[in-house]
């Protein structure tokens, strides 16, 4: 009887697909970006209780140095010596023929700062808004312009319409405690990460929910709040903080 061979294994191999990739876990998920670095800033006012004011609120701030004050005839020299992120200019200064000068010199440097004007008014344009990067009310206090300096730095505003003061809210502690209950649990959580300087995509990411979602949320905060931005939404919850205004919903 005839011996039938025994069958060869095929030379030819057959392709295997791909690994599928692991599954992503909260720990591999990408880092969400860190809060703002540290920043340093010089203050261009010739009024003493400004200054003091920006001290005492600097001094209990982590993430901001005052290095130090300056009147306007030395701004420039002042740069020079102390490299600030962030020049700080009071409104007051407006009248004093040395500060336009100032203000393009420091325009022009290489690694210009960003420069900042504070006023104490909420319509009425400023004259200077053209030569700053940004406007900022310090009706709601000096801790709310620092919280508006957070949002700045993160890049969460491109731009400011000229002549347009932003952070110019206004409101008592008892009329922000009544406007804050109006929002619900999941609003006031997005408010807090508003406050914090995160941008809808981040936002999104920490809550795992949809940027749209995201969206959605914040249009309806700022039109419970009777805000028109984010800055302004930012610094109300900063101001409910400070008065110690609890969660409500």
């Amino acid at each position: 009887m005839a011996i039938e061979p025994e069958p060869r294994e095929s030379s030819t191999r057959v392709a295997q697909p791909p690994p599928l990739p692991p599954r992503a876990t909260i720990d591999s998920l990408p880092a969400l970006p860190q809060q703002p670095r540290h920043s340093t800033l010089l203050l261009v006012t010739e009024t003493p209780l400004l200054r003091t004011q920006f001290e005492a609120a600097v001094a209990a701030a982590a993430d901001f140095t005052l290095a130090g004050t300056c009147r306007v005839r030395d701004t420039v020299a002042a740069h020079e010596r102390l490299r600030p992120d962030i020049v700080i200019v009071d409104g007051a200064v407006e009248s004093n023929r040395e500060w336009p000068g100032a203000a393009v010199r420091l325009q022009e440097l290489e690694y210009p700062p960003m420069i900042t004007l504070v006023i104490d008014r909420d319509t009425e344009p400023s004259p200077l808004a053209d030569r700053v990067d940004a406007v900022l009310s310090v009706k709601l206090g000096i801790a709310a312009v620092l919280e508006a300096l957070r949002v700045l730095k993160l890049g969460a505003v491109v731009s400011v319409g000229p002549q347009s003061p932003i952070c110019a809210v206004d409101m008592t502690a008892s009329d922000l405690a009544e406007q804050l209950s109006t929002l619900t649990r999941r609003e006031r959580e997005i408010l807090t990460l508003i406050a914090d300087g995160l941008s809808n995509r981040q936002v999104s990411d920490r809550l795992f929910i949809s940027p749209n979602t995201v969206k959605e949320y914040v249009s309806r905060i700022l039109g419970k709040l009777g805000v028109t931005s984010r800055i302004e939404a930012a610094v109300l919850a900063v101001q409910a903080e400070i008065h110690g205004i609890a969660e409500t919903r």
